[in-house]
């Protein structure tokens, strides 16, 4: 995972692939964790190259399993399914990974997968439909703290032509303390919770309630929006 946040897509694919045996029917090295790779395989695949090996590999493990499975399997499954798709079925897929509301135990997995639609309905001209999956991925992410996931799914919602941070008053922004609006700069410039807490001689735990109350000032919900959000009104 790190290598594919970095961009390293080849890299990421052998190490995923090293989940699951080279044979002519490829199965899982580890009966039970293997598996649930099967989503992240396919996303690294499609940017490798390997998208072929993926698919055979995908293929192969599915006809071993029994037809009855768990949501969060079936889920990472259909999206795998989706992102291996060279057709509109697709989109079939996608919907299905998403339909069943038993997998949001796992937000994180379920973020990957509204991401990924998002994208793939956002190349299709599909923006109005994009941005709600965009929007549901960026608050989880943001959530999470997971930045480089952030990151890429504002850039999306951006190209989706939605705003990352909705227009921002100079009153709300006023209603700011000096102490919040230094805050939201430091967590603007993406530091965390606790580099900002260091900075400021305040505990990390401090530093998160003030930001729980500066997203409604400046009517935004997530970390990746208060940069575009205090660049909208810079100090007097």
């Amino acid at each position: 995972m790190a290598a594919f946040v970095a961009g390293d897509h080849a890299d990421a694919y052998e190490q995923l692939r090293a989940a699951f045996t080279r044979d002519f029917r490829p199965a899982p090295v580890h009966y039970h964790a293997s598996v649930y790779y099967l989503g992240d395989l396919a996303a690294a695949a499609v940017r490798a190259g390997r998208r072929e090996d993926a698919r055979t590999v995908v293929e192969a493990v599915e006809h071993s399993l029994e037809p009855d499975r768990s949501p969060r399997l079936a889920a990472v499954l259909h999206r795998a399914a989706a992102l291996l798709s060279e057709t509109e079925d697709a989109e079939r897929h996608f919907r299905a990974a998403l339909a069943d509301p038993a997998t949001d135990c796992w937000p994180f997995e379920r973020a990957l997968t509204h991401l990924d639609f998002g994208e793939w309905l956002r190349r299709r001209r599909r923006s109005a439909e994009a941005r709600p999956h965009l929007g549901a991925a960026l608050e989880c992410f943001q959530r999470l703290d997971a930045r480089p996931r952030t990151d890429r799914t504002a850039a999306e919602l951006r190209a989706a032509g939605a705003p990352t941070a909705p227009p921002t008053t100079t009153r709300a922004l006023s209603e700011l303390t000096a102490q919040e609006r230094r805050i939201a700069e430091l967590a603007a410039q993406g530091l965390t919770n606790r580099d900002i807490a260091a900075r400021l001689y305040l505990s990390p735990r401090t530093v998160g309630y003030h930001l729980h109350k500066i997203f409604p000032k400046l009517g935004i919900r997530a970390r990746a929006q208060l940069r575009d959000a205090l660049e909208q009104n810079p100090p007097q």
